[in-house]
């Protein structure tokens, strides 16, 4: 009878440490840091809500000038920027309308639901889910990326836009799974507010972008001061007939912001996405005529080469350069000056010329069909190679093991290369590595190995 008694307390106490590690397995998280989720949430909808309210002042804006900011380039790809985050920023507000229609089928609120997690799991996991938003967010990144003129915005990694997201400790997690999933609903919603402001917060800046294209800045402006005060520039003092009147659109006609030769610069000016060593277009279709109607000056100092109603410039290291342009008409003045980042060109990418070769299996027929390597670079609709190749390796495997390995030198796949892809076999894996460049910015580089499997 005692050893019956010692067995049922043994019992119990390992029930009891069971029950206790089962509540720290699922209790891992400080309820006040959950609870306090709650109001990050509620903080986040507040600012949300105060940044539409700009969207909307400037989408009235744009709407009043849409035949101005169609003629400038810059402008009309910001717009087409800002359109698409509208897209995402939708998306994203369906999903978060999705969670509160199932909790509202259940009967809940997210309130009653901060702790939990299997039900806002659930509900994400849905064809409804984050696997509408992942897909949305990517595409909006590759989007934005294909765009001639973008700007620096911390979008992608804030988000961030990574198939595989590497914590902080190093442990590489899928990005619904890191963002969303076997998490408290708490930590879940506010994810999904914290995208959908950071989406809002974007596309104000690309609608601001736009319109500064044209003359537009932000301002605080009063009604009893005659001052305009612009966010990050001097501060101008209006006269009281300069100053908008009820019904108005503009300040005055004769202001230095609407003058024609100023907002023709605006609209044909490029200084996005400059890059060290090759020709950048400065100026397009423009027709006002340098040293006569304005003069530009850039420091330090760089040839400015007219070509056409075209100015071109090459500049020949990286950095930041003051680009300043200066009124001739009557007096010489400055009408505006600013900063430019001239950058390093990126890394070319390199295929081997030639059809259905795109893919990692192949066969040797199209693979003879070949010639040679080529290099591109997508940027700025650059439709020439800045640069050349000067020599790459090229292995054949067969059987897992290296059967031959040559070196080329030149784009053009020379007679030791041509025999070692006549000797192409069935499952062999052919393999062009240390693929080494020289670009005109006087730097070389190496891309990644270009591997193809021998299907045929």
């Amino acid at each position: 009878m005692a050893e019956g008694h010692v067995d049922v307390k043994r019992y119990q106490i390992i029930s009891l440490l069971y029950i206790v590690f089962i509540c720290f397995s699922v209790i891992n998280i400080k309820i006040s840091v959950l609870d306090s989720n709650t109001y990050t949430i509620k903080s986040i909808q507040s600012i949300e809500k105060e940044e539409l309210k700009k969207v909307d002042i400037s989408n009235k804006i744009i709407d009043d000038n849409k035949d101005l900011l169609a003629k400038s380039l810059k402008a009309d790809a910001y717009l087409k920027i800002r359109t698409r985050l509208k897209l995402s920023n939708q998306v994203v507000t369906g999903v978060l309308k999705h969670v509160d229609d199932e909790f509202a089928k259940e009967g809940t609120t997210l309130l009653r639901q901060f702790n939990s997690r299997n039900l806002i799991e659930e509900i994400l996991k849905s064809d409804s889910g984050v696997i509408v938003l992942e897909k949305d967010l990517f595409d909006l990144s590759d989007f934005i990326k294909k765009s001639p003129f973008k700007l620096q915005t911390s979008l992608d990694s804030l988000i961030p836009i990574e198939k595989i997201v590497t914590t902080i400790k190093g442990k590489e997690e899928k990005w619904d799974y890191y963002l969303f999933m076997h998490k408290p609903s708490a930590i879940s919603y506010m994810q999904l507010e914290r995208i959908k402001l950071l989406l809002t917060k974007t596309q104000l800046l690309y609608q601001e972008a736009a319109l500064a294209e044209i003359g537009y800045q932000p301002t605080y402006f009063s009604q009893f001061n005659p001052k305009l005060y612009v966010l990050k520039a001097s501060i101008k003092e209006y006269k009281e007939e300069e100053i908008i009147k009820p019904g108005q659109k503009v300040i005055s006609v004769n202001d230095q912001v609407f003058d024609d030769l100023f907002k023709k610069i605006l609209a044909s000016l490029h200084t996005e996405n400059i890059f060290v060593g090759l020709n950048n277009t400065l100026l397009s279709d423009f027709d006002f005529l340098m040293g006569k109607d304005f003069e530009v000056e850039i420091l330090p100092k760089v040839n400015i080469v007219k070509a056409n109603n075209n100015y071109r410039v090459v500049f020949n290291k990286t950095g930041e350069y003051m680009l300043r342009f200066y009124d001739l008409r009557k007096e010489k003045k400055v009408l505006f000056e600013k900063k430019i980042n001239v950058n390093p060109i990126p890394d070319p990418i390199v295929k081997v010329r030639g059809d259905n070769l795109s893919n990692y299996a192949i066969n040797v027929k199209d693979l003879l069909g070949a010639e040679r390597l080529e290099a591109k670079l997508e940027i700025n609709n650059l439709n020439f190679f800045p640069g050349r190749i000067n020599s790459y390796k090229v292995i054949r495997i067969h059987n897992g093991k290296e059967e031959e390995a040559v070196n080329n030198y030149g784009e053009l796949f020379q007679s030791p290369t041509q025999k070692v892809l006549g000797a192409l076999k069935k499952n062999d894996l052919l393999i062009f590595d240390n693929v080494n460049m020289s670009l005109v910015d006087g730097s070389s580089r190496t891309s990644a190995p270009i591997i193809y499997k021998i299907i045929d």
